[in-house]
């Protein structure tokens, strides 16, 4: 048990360490993990998820209730964590918006890929593959729309241009590498293509890239980060680093997920919240001193609890 945790855990410890040591010591700067940030998602990472897809048998992609259950634990702690900002916090519908996504939104490509492929090796993608869908096709859209309704009426141009922006941000989901790799790895899966040893390797090389960079990249935008804890942050931290992942363990009890899916669900959802709530937040200047904060603490317990969620599963 405990080389399991250590093997899931301990690597993505140092390798994070080494990203905020290479800050802390000037050898890069903090604004260079979006280089390393675009090599992931744009790259590795799609391509980690193809061969994932690929490699994994049909009966297994085609789990409806896994896929129910993905869905339960993300979009429930979403609308969950908005109504708690909405009318706990008084928040405005912005803002309500940042901290719901800030809740939800796991950092499956950096932290938890590495954990969930060193713990149930190449079927561990399946989570990852299947909660990017989730998000990309669900999550980020939902979020653009509500963003954009901020200060707009429910009449006339207001509700127009949120459904056209929802449109748009789903065309550009549908043609993301993330998105459309991963889901041409299960058409060939379902049609059980094999694919010859030489591409196989080609993609395995880039893929291979997708754990250790995304995680570098990661404690490069840590570095520098405010600790900060106020009411908000902890809030936060409670839905994500504990609700989320009890979300996921109810939905593999309705809807029947058993055996290594189930653990796979549960662990994913106790993945710290991902950077780019932060740069959502960022980008939209809404809520950005706690989404950063959050994503900190949150990281650093997020460790805690996939140790203990590994100990008790294995």
């Amino acid at each position: 048990m405990l080389n399991t945790i250590l093997n899931g855990l301990l690597p993505v410890a140092f390798v994070i360490g080494l990203g905020w040591l290479s800050c802390r010591l000037g050898l890069l700067k903090h604004a260079d993990a979006g280089v390393l940030a675009t090599l992931v998602i744009r790259f590795a990472l799609p391509f980690a998820l193809f061969e994932g897809a690929v490699k994994t048998s049909p009966d297994k992609l085609q789990n409806v209730g896994f896929a129910a259950c993905l869905t339960l634990g993300l979009m429930g702690t979403y609308v969950i964590a908005l109504l708690v900002g909405r009318y706990v916090f008084k928040h405005d519908l912005r803002t309500a918006t940042m901290q719901a996504l800030v809740c939800a939104f796991p950092d499956m490509a950096y932290f938890g890929a590495p954990i969930l492929a060193a713990v149930f090796g190449p079927e561990g993608f399946l989570a990852v593959l299947v909660g990017n869908l989730i998000t990309s096709i669900f999550m980020l859209p939902l979020t653009i729309v509500l963003t954009n309704l901020h200060g707009k009426g429910t009449e006339g141009n207001g509700w127009q241009e949120a459904l056209k922006v929802f449109w748009q941000s789903i065309v550009r989901a549908v043609i993301n590498p993330i998105v459309w790799l991963p889901i041409l790895g299960m058409v060939l899966s379902f049609a059980h293509v094999t694919l010859p040893g030489p591409v196989l390797t080609s993609v395995d090389l880039i893929a291979k890239a997708a754990g250790g960079t995304s995680l570098f990249a990661l404690g490069l935008m840590l570095y520098g980060e405010r600790f900060v804890i106020n009411a908000n942050v902890l809030t936060n931290l409670g839905i994500k680093n504990l609700l989320q992942p009890a979300l996921m363990a109810l939905g593999a009890v309705l809807f029947g997920v058993v055996g290594a899916p189930a653990h796979q669900a549960v662990i994913t959802g106790a993945v710290p919240t991902a950077t780019a709530a932060a740069m959502f937040a960022l980008k939209s200047n809404t809520y950005t001193t706690d989404a950063t904060a959050t994503i900190l603490v949150s990281t650093l317990l997020g460790v805690l609890t996939e140790g203990l969620l590994i100990a008790y599963f294995f």
